[in-house]
């Protein structure tokens, strides 16, 4: 399964190479858990003096909260039940990784577990 990955700059002198594109190739059948978790743990995002970097994973929907100072992401509630509603472009899975500093990741994830979309 191909991946195309974009993420936020962390500072002035990271927006050098934005959006930071890079592809990322999982067996098929991986699970988005696996996905985000396999690119969380690469050397893709950026890693910030003091170990407490921030990232919501999306994809036209929120799919997950990436801490640096957690283990593994935390996955946003149904997003398995809802891949049709993911971003594809020619059959790559397209996932960006917004930065949102030092923000308590846990008030982050609470804060999208009760974001709701239309459903149109």
């Amino acid at each position: 399964m191909n991946i195309h990955a974009t993420r936020g700059s962390v500072a002035a002198g990271d927006d050098v190479d934005a959006p930071h594109a890079r592809d990322f190739t999982f067996p098929d059948g991986a699970t988005l858990e696996q996905i985000v978790g396999g690119i969380a743990d690469s050397s893709y995002l950026a890693k910030i003096t003091g170990g407490q970097a921030t990232w919501t994973v999306v994809s036209n929907i929120p799919v997950a909260v990436v801490a640096q100072q957690w283990s593994k992401p935390r996955m946003l509630p149904m997003v398995e039940d809802r891949r049709d509603k993911l971003e594809h472009r020619n059959g790559v899975l397209t996932l960006h990784f917004n930065y949102h500093a030092q923000i308590d990741p846990e008030t982050v994830y609470k804060t999208f577990w009760g974001f709701r979309l239309n459903a149109i």
